[in-house]
């Protein structure tokens, strides 16, 4: 699905009951090493993140890590839709070493200011913007 159909169908904010297909596109998108466009891969992390739910925390990581061009086109912020503090909570509660790593990211990325005046509804309003969605 291109990003027209992802966004007739699920909408930005999708509703709970379309969340496991999202994450399902999400995992296909970053396991096909040969996708043609990352464009697809942001919009299911948008929506995905705009869920809140900090356990979708190391999919959008994953996603993110899947190529160097994901990597550059998925904002760490994506991670975070549950907000820093929560994101922090799942990640040093998580044994998994993509939790460790992505927790240890984070640190980094906060020392750095990447997360000065973040919010998750800030964020998701940039994108509002960006898609054209904004009223």
């Amino acid at each position: 699905m291109d990003e027209n159909e992802l966004l007739a169908r699920f909408g930005l904010t999708p509703v709970t009951e379309d969340l496991p297909e999202i994450r399902r596109l999400i995992q296909a998108e970053t396991e096909d090493a040969d996708r043609a466009s990352n464009e697809p891969l942001l919009l299911l992390c948008i929506q995905l993140f705009s869920a809140g739910d900090p356990s979708d925390a190391l999919l959008i990581y994953d996603a993110k890590m899947s190529s160097f061009d994901a990597g550059c086109c998925i904002d760490i912020q994506f991670v975070c839709g549950a907000g820093l503090e929560a994101t922090e909570q799942f990640l040093r509660s998580n044994s998994a070493p993509e939790a460790k790593e992505l927790f240890d990211r984070l640190q980094g990325d906060k020392r750095a200011g990447v997360f000065d005046r973040f919010s998750p509804q800030q964020h998701l309003a940039f994108y509002r913007r960006y898609y054209g969605l904004a009223s």
